[in-house]
C-alpha cells in the first residue's frame, strides 16, 4: 500500500483544514468500497466515549506506531472500522487500566490482542506485564518489631547524640508509645545511609538538604498518582503503586546519572 507524504508544514491549521474535506472529495471507488473515512468520522465516533480526543492526540498515537490509517491519492489519511476500535482500544487501555503507549505497542503488536472494538463494547482488561512487587508500599510490622532509639543507634552504627540530631533536622523520626520514643524498621535505612555521610564528616544538618529535595519529588509524583486513585477501577490503587514504584526506580536513576556525571568532571574516568 502505497504512503505519500503529509503537507510539509505538518502545522495545526492543516489538520483543521482537513476537517473541511467532504466524503466526496476521496479519490476512488476502492475507498468506498473499504468504507475508509476521514479523521472528522472518526471523532464523531470516538468523542462520546473519549471527550478529549482531538485530531493532535490522534496524529500522536499514530507517531508513536499505535494506528496506521491509509493514505489517499491526495495524501490525507483514511481511516477503517479497524483503525478505530484499535484508537478505541488504545484509549481505553490509557484511561481505564492506566498502561503507558509503548506496554500497549508492545501488546499490539505481538498479535495477542483483538483490537476490532465495537462501539459500547467492553475492552477486557489485558494481564499486565509483570513486575515483582517492592515493599515500598507495605504496611509497617507489628509493635514488637519497633526499634528503641538505643537499638536503632547500635544497629546504625552511630551514636544517640547523632541519632537526635537525625530526628531534628527530619531525616528519621520516631512514633510516640507508652514505651516512649520508638522507631519504625524503615527508619534503620536511613540512619545506616546517613552514618555512611557522618564518619566522612557531613553533619545530620547538611542532609536535611537530601530530606527537602525527596519531598519536592514526592509532591511532584502525587500529582501523578493521587489521580490515578480516585477511579473507580478495583485494582486502581494497586496499580497507583505501581506506577509509583516504577517512577521512583527511574527518579533515582536520573539522580545517580546527574551526580555522576557532575563527579566525573573531578573524579575522570577509572581504567578498568
Amino acid at each position: 500500500m502505497s504512503s505519500l507524504p503529509s503537507n510539509p508544514s505538518g502545522s495545526e491549521s492543516d489538520d483543521e483544514h482537513e476537517l473541511d474535506y467532504d466524503d466526496e472529495l476521496m479519490p476512488s471507488s476502492a475507498e468506498d468500497m473499504l468504507d475508509l473515512v476521514p479523521i472528522s468520522k472518526v471523532l464523531d465516533e470516538l468523542q462520546d466515549a473519549f471527550p478529549d480526543i482531538t485530531v493532535s492526540k490522534i496524529r500522536f498515537l499514530e507517531s508513536r506506531g499505535l494506528v496506521n490509517p491509509y493514505r489517499a491519492a491526495s495524501g490525507y489519511r483514511r481511516y477503517s472500522e479497524n483503525d478505530i476500535g484499535r484508537l478505541r482500544w488504545v484509549l481505553t487501555m490509557q484511561r481505564d487500566h492506566f498502561l503507558p503507549l509503548r506496554v500497549i505497542k508492545e501488546r499490539l503488536d505481538s498479535g495477542e490482542l483483538d483490537t476490532e472494538v465495537e462501539e459500547g463494547e467492553s475492552v477486557p482488561k489485558p494481564a499486565l506485564p509483570p513486575r515483582t512487587p517492592s515493599s515500598r508500599f507495605r504496611a509497617p510490622g507489628p509493635a514488637s518489631e519497633q526499634l528503641s532509639p538505643a537499638d536503632l543507634a547500635r544497629l546504625a552504627g552511630i551514636t544517640t547524640e547523632q541519632l537526635d540530631d537525625l530526628v531534628k533536622f527530619g531525616l528519621v523520626e520516631p512514633v510516640d508509645t507508652e514505651d516512649g520514643p520508638r522507631y519504625e524498621r524503615s527508619e534503620l535505612k536511613v540512619a545506616k545511609a546517613a552514618h555512611a555521610f557522618l564518619t566522612h564528616g557531613i553533619e545530620a544538618r547538611h542532609l536535611k538538604a537530601w530530606r527537602v529535595a525527596a519531598e519536592r519529588e514526592a509532591g511532584m509524583l502525587e500529582q501523578i498518582i493521587v489521580p490515578m486513585t480516585r477511579h473507580s477501577t478495583p485494582d486502581a490503587t494497586t496499580r497507583a503503586r505501581e506506577v509509583a514504584d516504577e517512577l521512583i526506580d527511574q527518579g533515582n536513576a536520573i539522580r545517580e546519572a546527574i551526580i555522576v556525571k557532575v563527579l566525573r568532571d573531578s573524579l575522570g574516568y577509572s581504567g578498568d
